[in-house]
C-alpha cells in the first residue's frame, strides 16, 4: 500500500487528538463536529456515526455520498485509519437493516414498501424501473424521485448503488408486462439473486480454463463476433481485434476489483507478436494465481497490443508484474492504471 497522503494523515491526527472532545457531546453534535474537521482537510467526504449516545464504541462511516470519482479518496483514508478507542471505522454506507422505512420531505411522506421496482440489465450493470404504489400529488412528484433515490442508497447500501446499478427509469404505469415488480423495500435479496443468478456475478475467480472471445471493430464501427481464441499478427491498420475473458464477467464490479491496469506493448513482426502475447499471458497467470487480479480484454490495433487487467491494490499488482517488465519484450511499454469500478471499459465489448 502507498504511503497516505499528508491530508489523510494530518485527519486522522486531528481526529485522534479530538476523541475526548468528541465523547462528551450528544452523538449528532458529534457527527456535526467530526464532519469539520473532515471538511478542514479533505473534500469530497463526510463522516457517519451508527449507534446511541452512551455506546462506548459506535461504527464511523466515511462515506462519498455516492459519488464513485471520491471512492479511491475514501478507500485510502479507510485504509490509513488508526486504532481509535471509541469508533471502529468502516468504508461505505452499507444496507440499511430495517429496509421498511418511511421519509419525510417538506410535509410529504413516502414509504419504501410504497416504492415498486422492477430489475432489468444495463450492459454490465443492473437497470431499475420504479413507479409509485399510490398517488403522487403533482407538487410532489419531484420530491418522491428523489426520495426514491435517497431510499435506494440506503436499501442496497452506498457502494451497490453506486457501482452496480445503471439506469433509473422512473414509470407512470408498468412497461413490460413480464416485468416483476417489488417493493423496494424487499429488494435487496432479489437483487442479490438478480446478480448472482441472472448476471453471473458469482465473485469467485475462474479456473485457469477460462472462455475468450473474439470480435473485430472498425473504426467506423463494430464487426461480428468470430469465435473463441486470441488475436494475433497482420492486423490490418483500420481494423481491432478485441479478445474478451467471457470467464472474468464473475468477479466483475467485485469491490476488491476496481482499478484497471493497461500493458500496451508494440509488435511488429509474427514473432514478436507471440512475444507480446506470451508476456500479456504471463502477466495474467502472475496476478491470477494469488487472486491479485484477472486479464479481462485484450486489444491489437495499429501495431499494437494491449492487455487489461482488473486489480485491487494497484501497488502490489505492480510489484507482481516488475520482474516480467524488466525483459527485452517490454521496452516498448505503456502502464497505465485507471479506476473503474463498475468494470464500463470491459463491459463496453463483454455486453455485446
Amino acid at each position: 500500500m502507498t504511503a497516505p497522503s499528508p491530508e489523510i494523515t494530518a485527519f486522522w491526527r486531528d481526529f485522534s487528538d479530538a476523541q475526548a472532545s468528541l465523547q462528551a457531546q450528544p452523538l449528532r453534535e458529534r457527527v456535526e463536529a467530526a464532519n469539520a474537521l473532515i471538511e478542514r482537510h479533505l473534500s469530497g467526504l463526510a463522516l457517519e456515526m451508527s449507534g446511541d449516545d452512551d455506546d462506548v464504541v459506535v461504527d464511523l462511516i466515511v462515506t462519498a455520498h455516492g459519488l464513485t470519482e471520491n471512492f479511491p479518496l475514501l478507500m485510502q483514508v479507510v485504509a490509513a485509519a488508526p486504532a481509535l478507542q471509541h469508533y471502529r471505522v468502516r468504508a461505505f454506507r452499507e444496507r440499511t437493516t430495517q429496509p421498511d422505512f418511511p421519509i419525510g420531505m417538506e410535509g410529504f411522506e413516502l414509504a419504501t414498501s410504497e416504492v415498486l421496482v422492477a430489475l432489468e440489465q444495463d450492459g454490465g450493470q443492473a437497470a431499475l424501473e420504479i413507479r409509485f404504489d399510490r398517488d403522487i400529488p403533482g407538487d410532489y412528484a419531484d420530491h418522491a424521485r428523489n426520495m426514491a433515490f435517497i431510499m435506494l442508497d440506503h436499501v442496497l447500501g452506498e457502494y451497490d448503488f453506486a457501482v452496480k446499478v445503471g439506469a433509473v427509469d422512473f414509470l407512470d404505469e408498468p412497461g413490460d408486462p413480464q416485468a416483476q415488480w417489488i417493493g423496494l423495500h424487499q429488494l435487496p435479496p432479489v437483487f442479490d439473486r438478480y446478480w448472482i443468478e441472472t448476471l453471473g456475478r458469482t465473485s469467485d475467480f475462474p479456473g485457469s480454463e477460462q472462455d475468450w472471445a473474439v470480435m473485430t471493430l472498425a473504426f467506423g464501427g463494430q464487426g461480428d463476433q468470430e469465435g473463441d481464441g486470441h488475436d494475433g499478427a497482420g492486423v490490418p491498420e483500420d481494423i481491432a481485434i478485441v479478445s474478451i475473458n467471457r470467464s472474468a464477467n464473475a468477479v466483475a464490479m467485485r469491490a476488491d476489483l476496481t482499478y484497471a491496469l493497461t500493458l500496451d506493448l508494440a509488435m511488429g513482426n509474427r514473432d514478436e507478436s507471440a512475444a507480446v502475447q506470451a508476456l500479456h499471458d504471463q502477466a495474467a497467470t502472475l496476478l491470477e494465481l494469488p487472486q491479485l487480479g484477472i486479464m479481462a480484454y485484450t486489444m491489437t490495433r495499429a501495431g499494437r497490443r494491449k492487455a487489461v487487467y482488473y486489480v485491487g491494490d494497484e501497488q502490489l499488482a505492480k510489484q507482481a508484474l516488475a520482474p516480467l517488465l524488466l525483459r527485452d519484450e517490454a521496452e516498448s511499454l505503456a502502464l497505465s492504471i485507471t479506476y473503474d469500478p463498475a468494470w464500463s471499459g470491459y463491459f463496453e465489448f463483454a455486453a455485446h
